[in-house]
């Protein structure tokens, strides 16, 4: 079902349903206050009839009978019954006594004093009268047919106007719920024009400041991250072909020559060192790029975990003088934390371990072999670690785009390296809810800062 007619459907169920409820109301109070009415109307009737026959002298049964028939206050179908406390019938204008006007009914007149009660179509009230000379149970019973046509005047009235709104509802609705739903039908036929060819492409936001122009902005921001994503792509496949191209290039050059040309040994283990070479960069490199586009894929929430931040990067500390004995790296703490909680963060071990990793190793790359700084430090919110060295630093002009992906400056071409690793490290960091940054001056080398939320008591 379409919004337009959802819309329409439930707020004519609303309507509705206060229409009835309002329409019940009306009909309840007609109903009581025709029934007080009519029930006033019997008890005057039963106490008058009682009085004149048993304490006004003069008044005989037949004399009541014919004042009754010509009454002008009579009721329609008015009949009365008096009976003694014996529950003997001493009076009546009617030829028969029916049947529900028994002893049980009696008695209990007699006990509660007043007794309502019905009998088909006829309302009836019975009374116990206190007269001068003894008590007498009157029953006054008649027909309220003006009371009970009004009243089904007033259903048809009701009803006739129950459905005459609805219908005004629904008209009105549909015509209002189009109108308010035309933006959102020019955004499907702008979103319909949008295709992988034209991502460029953006739906009208308006003016207003409406839930449909927010959701116009929303989409567009969702297009800018769809665009920027495409771009992404593309640049990655781009730079990885390239990237790529120059090793198996030169891979094929060196079979090549080994097949066309009589070589000595010496000279074809020459030819297989550079063929292992190269394919090491292969191996790494495509190490780099699985790196690089799995990181959050890999990020596996059932893993997360306390760390603490200087025994991570102790361990790593320990790791890079295994594996490169000249490289000097010192640990320290810029401030002694009081409470342990604020250098623990929660995380993937194995994640946070890949991207201090990288940056170690990045600032051992370049730092032309000086001792790289790592220190610790805190605040009211994160753990903060700052990882320096005294290399050959980054321009201003190549700092915005550093963590892009293969992106290099232009004072590292010499260097070997991809261009991966700091991209790798900002995703890490970007998942753990962290922040990275980066302060550099060509031959002054460059600080990198990242802060993690720690645990708060």
């Amino acid at each position: 079902m379409k919004i337009r007619y959802k819309i329409v459907l439930q707020f004519s169920l609303i309507v509705a349903f206060n229409l009835l409820m309002f329409s019940g109301f009306i009909y309840y109070r007609e109903d009581q206050k025709r029934h007080e009415t009519f029930r006033g109307r019997l008890s005057k009737r039963a106490i008058t009839t009682a009085r004149l026959l048993f304490d006004v002298s003069g008044f005989s049964p037949e004399l009541i009978r014919i004042m009754d028939k010509t009454s002008v206050n009579r009721l329609i179908g008015e009949e009365v019954y008096i009976f003694n406390t014996k529950n003997q019938l001493v009076f009546s204008n009617a030829e028969s006594v029916p049947k529900e006007l028994d002893t049980a009914l009696l008695d209990r007149i007699k006990t509660e004093n007043s007794v309502e009660f019905r009998i088909n179509e006829r309302e009836n009230l019975g009374l116990l009268f206190e007269g001068k000379f003894d008590n007498f149970i009157v029953i006054e019973s008649g027909i309220d047919v003006d009371g009970e046509a009004n009243l089904k005047s007033l259903r048809q009235t009701l009803l006739i106007s129950f459905l005459l709104i609805i219908l005004v509802v629904i008209i009105s609705g549909m015509f209002f719920a189009g109108q308010a739903l035309q933006p959102i039908k020019t955004i499907n036929h702008q979103i319909d024009q949008i295709t992988a060819q034209n991502l460029r492409k953006r739906v009208d936001e308006g003016k207003s400041k409406d839930e449909i122009a927010e959701l116009a902005h929303k989409f567009n921001r969702m297009l800018n991250r769809l665009e920027l994503g495409f771009e992404q792509q593309r640049s990655f496949v781009s730079h990885a072909s390239h990237e790529l191209r120059t090793p198996l290039a030169a891979i094929k050059s060196e079979v090549q020559l080994g097949l066309e040309e009589r070589l000595r040994a010496p000279e074809y283990e020459k030819i297989l060192q550079n063929i292992l070479e190269d394919t090491d960069k292969l191996i790494l490199l495509s190490n780099s790029l699985l790196q690089m586009a799995r990181p959050i894929d890999s990020f596996n929430l059932s893993k997360i975990e306390n760390i603490r931040i200087e025994e991570l990067i102790l361990a790593l500390q320990n790791d890079v003088k295994n594996n490169k004995p000249d490289a000097i790296v010192r640990v320290n703490f810029e401030n002694i934390p009081p409470d342990e909680h604020l250098t623990i963060v929660k995380g993937n071990e194995s994640l946070l371990k890949n991207a201090f990793l990288n940056l170690l190793d990045n600032a051992i790359k370049y730092s032309n072999t000086q001792p790289v700084e790592v220190l610790i430090d805190f605040d009211e919110k994160e753990c903060i670690v700052h990882i320096s060295d005294k290399g050959i630093g980054i321009s201003q002009e190549d700092l915005p785009n550093i963590f892009e992906p293969f992106y290099r400056g232009e004072n590292a071409f010499d260097v070997q390296g991809f261009g991966v690793g700091l991209s790798i490290c900002h995703k890490i960091i970007d998942i753990h809810n962290g922040r990275i940054s980066i302060k550099s001056q060509p031959m002054h080398g460059s600080t990198f800062t990242v802060a993690l939320p720690h645990l708060t008591l």
